[in-house]
């Protein structure tokens, strides 16, 4: 088996290792241990709640704040071999939610034991970034995991409660079930720091999605018509296909929050395209450099088991990156 399919395997394979764990093994923090381990190259910093208090990811926080267990954004960074340090990275950002109850916008208990997998995007970005080490690929990647365990508690958060993300806009939260969509938000302002050349989130964001594309196809969408069209490009060639959905202004309308209240509302004022409203209300916050997003709730699993979608086309993106 050449080198490249035996890397793509294992880094599917950790994707379902990570996927099929239980909730009270994977934690948050059992999140952070694993990111240490995926390579000796891969330079891996924890940032716990105190760190995010600092930087003011009250987003990401408000999710995590009615657990016992830590929130913790989870920055993995890995140097290609005679690149400069200083070139523009790309950078991935995958969705860590280790249990998600919905809140107290709570979900129906019939299919909640397979929201331990609301972590694939973390463990996808993960995966990636270690055979990106494993295949000495000359380039800088940086990995992104805003991880919280989402639950119900006497100190959940309210459906109408109302907090001040990363960047300064102000969130209405009228559904705690709209979740992902927070912390993507803050880790999404957060990487702005990096200069990057591109930034890619992938997420178990929005049952839209099975709608949309079914479990077919990933739905992308993003601000850059060229990254979106190279994913799915290399979607094609990886066999793990991409497919665009528009992303206009006017879905953006529909995010806006209500006029003396706040800036943004985490789900939208009327019916329509969940997926695309979702990604809209990411593009507030991804409007400084180029961006795409991978919506993965249809296709990064089949019922209780992980699939790894969305890891081949993302190693091919990069790897045609190095060109």
């Amino acid at each position: 088996m050449p080198k490249g399919n035996k890397i793509n395997n294992e880094a599917i394979d950790l994707v379902k290792r990570l996927g099929i764990m239980p909730a009270n093994i994977l934690t948050p923090s059992r999140l952070v241990v694993e990111s240490k381990d995926l390579h000796k190259d891969i330079k891996v910093t924890d940032l716990d709640e105190e760190a995010l208090e600092k930087l003011g990811a009250n987003l990401l926080l408000s999710v995590g704040q009615g657990s016992i267990e830590e929130s913790h954004m989870i920055v993995m960074k890995y140097f290609g071999e005679g690149v400069k340090v200083s070139d523009k990275p790309i950078v991935l950002i995958g969705k860590g939610v280790t249990f998600d109850t919905g809140g107290v916008s709570i979900k129906p208990s019939n299919k909640m034991h397979q929201m331990k997998m609301d972590m694939l995007g973390a463990g996808t970005v993960m995966a990636v970034i270690q055979a990106v080490a494993k295949l000495k690929l000359p380039i800088n990647v940086v990995a992104v995991v805003p991880t919280v365990e989402n639950v119900v508690s006497a100190k959940a958060t309210k459906p109408g409660d109302v907090f001040t993300s990363m960047n300064g806009l102000t969130v209405e939260v009228l559904n705690t079930d709209a979740e992902g969509r927070l912390i993507l938000a803050d880790a999404l302002t957060y990487v702005e720091k990096f200069n990057p050349e591109v930034v890619i989130d992938i997420a178990t964001l929005t049952g839209a999605a099975l709608y949309a594309l079914g479990s077919y196809a990933t739905p992308v969408l993003g601000n850059d018509q060229e990254l979106i069209d190279d994913l799915i490009k290399a979607g094609k060639k990886s066999k793990d296909k991409g497919w665009q959905l528009p992303l206009w202004e006017e879905h953006c309308k529909v995010m806006q929050g209500q006029e003396g209240v706040a800036d943004l509302r985490n789900i939208a004022s009327k019916p329509g395209p969940g997926t695309t409203t979702a990604a809209a209300f990411l593009w507030e916050f991804a409007d400084d450099y180029k961006w795409a997003h991978l919506d993965i709730a249809a296709t990064g699993s089949n019922g209780d088991k992980p699939t790894g979608r969305s890891v081949k086309m993302l190693i091919e993106y990069i790897k045609q990156r190095t060109g």
